[in-house]
């Protein structure tokens, strides 16, 4: 009697204890970025794990590091190339597909329609597989969070003559020291957390960003003029680790493809609509917005492309769309 009623007691316990409950857990995808909590990327994300929970039935969500909590913009990337991270930003995959940095280049986008244009075109679906295979990754929709600006303490620099008397911080990855090409500055690769000091106490000159970035780091502190070279779209889109898409079935994956492509959208549309606000903020707090012609640093682009041989086919593509 004692044992058969020991035997009903476990198994009520067994149905009743969590863990062993009829719900399933989900399963938490891990993603790093090295962006501040109000960027549009961060924001973005928010909204993927929101709607990732909801597509998956609660199967699959999110685990979100921001701010370089668990690597910097290499370190992400690395560990999601070897399966330790399941997901990252990539800006550019130059390294393993030299003809992507096109996408980079100097004054390779016009405006945000020709950005669209380029995102319904069947150039950048073959960009999309051929970065997942060259890269080792698998290569989800890309997004734009700006046109890149420069910004200065002491010079107004319109002309490429102005820039070679400043000190330009640049990204420390190709193509984006290539700004300095095209400007006609000295160029100082620097980490992105050094450069509020380093604005501050004169070891750079200047700087180049897209206003979010601009806002978000609190440069306007430290800089007098935002002048509007427009010279770069930053573009970037979110990776997968090979690992991770593997373990995925059909459904699953169909619904990664489309979270981040949803994702991708809202960041181009809230930083194109947020553009005239931070602008504004900016000039708000004591920033002075100076207009330039483009037109000298568009005819310094051959320069880069001198360098980067392997761009032309993709940017031809590109500067076709109409």
């Amino acid at each position: 009697m004692f044992k058969a009623s020991m035997v009903i007691l476990m198994a009520t316990l067994t149905f009743i204890v969590p863990g062993h409950s009829m719900a399933q857990t989900a399963r938490s995808l891990k993603v790093a970025h090295v962006f501040a909590i109000d960027h549009p990327v961060h924001q973005g994300l928010l909204k993927a794990n929101e709607l990732l929970k909801q597509k998956s039935a609660g199967k699959l969500e999110l685990s979100i590091f921001p701010a370089g909590t668990f690597a910097n913009y290499q370190g992400a990337l690395q560990a999601v190339r070897l399966g330790t991270l399941d997901m990252a930003p990539l800006d550019t995959a130059i390294e393993q597909y030299p003809e992507s940095g096109a996408l980079l280049a100097p004054y390779a986008f016009r405006d945000y329609d020709h950005w669209k244009k380029f995102k319904a075109s069947a150039p950048y679906q073959d960009l999309l597989g051929n970065i997942s295979e060259k890269v080792g990754v698998k290569q989800l929709a890309m997004y734009t969070f700006g046109f890149r600006h420069v910004t200065t303490g002491k010079v107004k620099a319109t002309t490429p003559a102005d820039y070679q008397k400043l000190k330009l911080r640049v990204v420390n990855f190709a193509p984006y020291p290539e700004v300095a090409t095209v400007l006609g500055a000295n160029g100082m690769p620097l980490p992105i957390g050094d450069l509020y000091l380093a604005l501050a106490n004169g070891v750079v000159d200047g700087q180049e960003n897209p206003f979010t970035q601009i806002q978000t780091m609190k440069f306007n502190e430290v800089q007098k003029y935002l002048i509007l070279t427009g010279h770069i779209l930053a573009t970037s889109g979110t990776v997968m680790s090979r690992r991770a898409w593997g373990s995925l079935n059909d459904q699953e994956k169909a619904i990664i493809e489309d979270v981040f492509r949803a994702q991708a959208e809202w960041i181009d549309t809230e930083v194109i609509a947020n553009e005239s606000r931070l602008l504004a903020d900016l000039k708000a707090k004591g920033m002075e917005v100076v207009e330039v012609d483009k037109a000298p640093f568009q005819a310094r682009v051959p320069l880069v492309m001198a360098k980067y041989p392997a761009f032309g086919k993709l940017y031809g593509q590109i500067q076709a769309i109409k």
